[in-house]
């Protein structure tokens, strides 16, 4: 197994311009993310021919390599062979400018380096948290039980402190250090500055008699700090923002700073800078543009059964294509936020159906093809999306035979649409696929959120098995993938 992972590697580090073309290499559940010097020297054509690779996708300012679930064994073997830099981009050659990619690019680019190492843990976390609130709402946990508490607070500390490990990540993403991340989102979610509003009285109102009008309950040196109503808890874009102004200062410092004092002076005058600004400045421009596109996204889901059929059915039939090409992760950004914010969140209650739609899709095309080759493909395909991962039924499938891709899309956009008809949220980001169920149940304990989505999730999944089974291709398949 380790001589034909090798095999493979060789392959993939020759289709990608060598060993020498590599700036740094990540990698996700089912990609191997390179960052490369010249990607012209990257051989896509050869790529996408070579068994074990299921697509090769550029986006992000990223050279992506799909192949499926041995990503992991691929990505190990590679660093031990090679002499690459993997977890974190290497510092560009002189002269280099980043500016070649346009904005959206490196912002899809900078927020999935940030997020991603979290990836694995804060699906973990969401599946125990969400777990554990279906077995309170069906009366399996008493919420005054041991169990319960030990496994929520597993669940919801991952979420509650989240700037502190969005913190470290964006700090080696900004190439500053680490530990002033994590403090930095420390001090954001420090309990005595999320209890802010129920420990002091109110010192004042800001847009008094407005839409905006504001509480604070105290200043820093007269200027009001506003907080919102949890603080920073769980919060995505502050944290983000305060490090990476964070390491401007830290570069500036390192730079001007006597060489006899730096290492003292530079943390503490970060911190001392950072962390204000963050509460004055950075953290309520940002909760108020977020504050902002939640009402928008909220008024459009409220605006009776037309505005929530449209709002989901876009969400539930596009999120698959932002996946595809991997700029996902602002909407799941946003998500966040939104959770952060309200309790709950509309856009992923429709974009989160995907792997359901998908799991009936990989079940109905192993049922029905001919193709030994394709159902060997189906099969392990289905398992993924049981569990969540999508990536190896559309790009081994799906995006080669075209038609069974719309389907897919179809379906999530039928789901979405009646999902989002019926309000449908969920409460905490946590598993896909079946584990994905506990993501829309309400922690109150009322089932009706639950059973909504539940139906438009099986509407959905019926539809595109009878869809899929009635269109199949099988000249198609013949020639697209053979026998």
């Amino acid at each position: 197994m380790a001589d034909s992972y090798e095999a493979l590697a060789q392959t993939i580090i020759d289709g990608v311009g060598g060993a020498a073309n590599v700036r740094a290499l990540t990698h996700c559940v089912t990609r191997l993310r390179f960052t490369l010097a010249d990607p012209k020297l990257a051989d896509t054509a050869k790529l996408e021919k070579t068994d074990g690779v299921m697509k090769v996708i550029q986006a992000g300012g990223q050279y992506q390599v799909v192949v499926g679930s041995k990503v992991t064994s691929l990505y190990d073997t590679i660093l031990e062979k090679y002499d690459i830099q993997g977890g974190g981009e290497v510092e560009p050659a002189p002269g280099e400018d980043d500016a070649k990619d346009n904005a959206v690019s490196r912002l899809m680019g900078v927020m999935s380096s940030i997020l991603m190492p979290t990836l694995p843990v804060l699906t973990g976390a969401g599946i125990i948290k969400g777990l554990t609130a279906l077995f309170a709402a069906l009366g399996i946990l008493s919420t005054t039980s041991g169990v319960y508490m030990v496994f929520y607070a597993v669940g919801d500390g991952f979420f509650y402190f989240l700037p502190i490990m969005l913190g470290y990540t964006a700090a080696k993403r900004f190439k500053c250090n680490e530990f002033i991340g994590a403090t930095i989102g420390a001090a954001l979610t420090y309990p005595a500055m999320v209890n802010i509003a129920t420990t002091l009285p109110v010192a004042g109102a800001l847009f008094g008699g407005t839409p905006f009008e504001m509480d604070y309950y105290n200043t820093f040196f007269g200027i009001p700090l506003i907080m919102p109503g949890a603080g920073y808890t769980s919060s995505v874009v502050p944290i983000m923002l305060a490090v990476w102004f964070a390491s401007l200062l830290e570069h500036w410092f390192k730079k001007h700073l006597n060489e006899m004092v730096r290492d003292l002076l530079t943390p503490c005058l970060v911190l001392a800078i950072s962390v204000p600004v963050t509460y004055l400045v950075i953290g309520p421009v940002v909760q108020g543009i977020c504050g902002v596109i939640f009402l928008l996204i909220s008024a459009l889901f409220n605006a009776g059964i037309v505005g929530g059929l449209v709002g989901g059915a876009l969400i539930g039939g596009g999120f698959g294509v932002l996946v595809m090409f991997g700029l996902h992760w602002v909407v799941i950004s946003l998500g966040l936020s939104n959770i952060a914010l309200a309790g709950f969140d509309y856009i992923m209650a429709a974009g989160g159906i995907g792997p359901m739609v998908g799991m009936a899709q990989g079940l109905c095309i192993t049922l029905r093809t001919k193709s030994k080759k394709v159902r060997d493909l189906a099969l392990p395909s289905f398992i993924s999306q049981v569990l969540g991962v999508g990536e190896p039924l559309m790009y081994s499938i799906l995006i080669p035979l075209k038609k069974p891709y719309a389907i897919n899309i179809l379906g999530g956009a039928i789901g979405g649409a009646i999902i989002g008809a019926l309000k449908g949220k969920i409460y905490v980001f946590g598993g896909s696929g079946l584990f994905g169920l506990a993501n829309y149940v309400d922690p109150s304990g009322d089932p009706a959120n639950f059973i909504n989505c539940c139906i438009g999730i099986a509407v959905a999944m019926v539809a595109v098995f009878i869809i899929q089974w009635i269109a199949y291709d099988f000249d198609a398949e013949k020639q697209v993938i053979g026998e």
